[in-house]
């Protein structure tokens, strides 16, 4: 059976849902759409429903996967005219393709994402002070940060960020308002959060800015081989 894989936005008051009352969300829609969604069996049966990654509260997505099963095949339009008709503020289906039963499942796929990060920072930190900021950062070849568990405080683990920030930084300000494009790769040691990279720039590299004001927008997510970032709708 194939599986349908949608790509949808995440905008709006939805950015404060967490994954779980997100993924609810879209099973309200599915259901007000009335799709014929294939569900599990056994005594708790479930939508054949999954997901590229799981977003961070207070993160908006231009794109996210979904991958669904349906008991009969509709026409992709058919399912984002449904859905789109159904769907809160916030929610959009952005288009969609079959994919075999037997390709990848999304999240062993979605290994790397982009976002926008913007935030405040200290008036009169200009464009060229960042652009050095930001060159020091790329060239270094180790960027270690501290990550201290939230439940012991003595248990501390190093992760080099440079593992997973594979491709340069950029970014500029706009009087006070620095904005960064971050490229996050998941690795077998796991990935670093937006916010984590937020704080090693203001921390280690000189960067003026707020470590607790930060909005991040992930604006694109791929499957990484090599130096090639792949559109999950291309399967592998």
């Amino acid at each position: 059976m194939e599986r349908l894989r949608l790509a949808v936005k995440k905008d709006g008051a939805l950015q404060f849902l967490s994954h779980l009352d997100f993924a609810r969300a879209v099973r309200y829609v599915i259901i007000r759409a009335r799709l014929p969604i294939a569900y599990s069996e056994g005594f708790n049966p479930h939508m054949k429903l999954s997901f590229a990654s799981a977003l961070g509260v207070g993160v908006r997505a231009d794109e996210e996967y979904l991958d669904m099963e349906l008991r009969e095949r509709l026409p992709v339009e058919d399912v984002v005219k449904q859905m789109n008709a159904q769907s809160p503020d916030g929610f959009v289906v952005l288009g969609g393709k079959y994919v075999d039963a037997r390709a990848p499942k999304l999240m062993a796929m979605a290994n790397y994402a982009v976002y926008r990060l913007t935030g405040p920072v200290q008036a009169g930190y200009g464009d060229d002070a960042l652009q050095k900021a930001l060159q020091a950062f790329n060239d270094a070849s180790d960027v270690m940060y501290e990550k201290v568990s939230p439940k012991d405080a003595r248990k501390v683990r190093l992760i080099n960020v440079k593992h997973h920030v594979v491709e340069p930084l950029s970014g500029k300000t706009d009087g006070e308002t620095l904005t960064l494009r971050v490229g996050i790769l998941q690795t077998d040691e796991g990935a670093i959060k937006p916010q984590q990279v937020w704080e090693v720039l203001g921390k280690q590299f000189g960067i003026p800015l707020d470590a607790d004001m930060m909005l991040a927008r992930r604006i694109g997510i791929y499957h990484r081989r090599g130096r090639k970032n792949q559109s999950l709708f291309e399967t592998i």
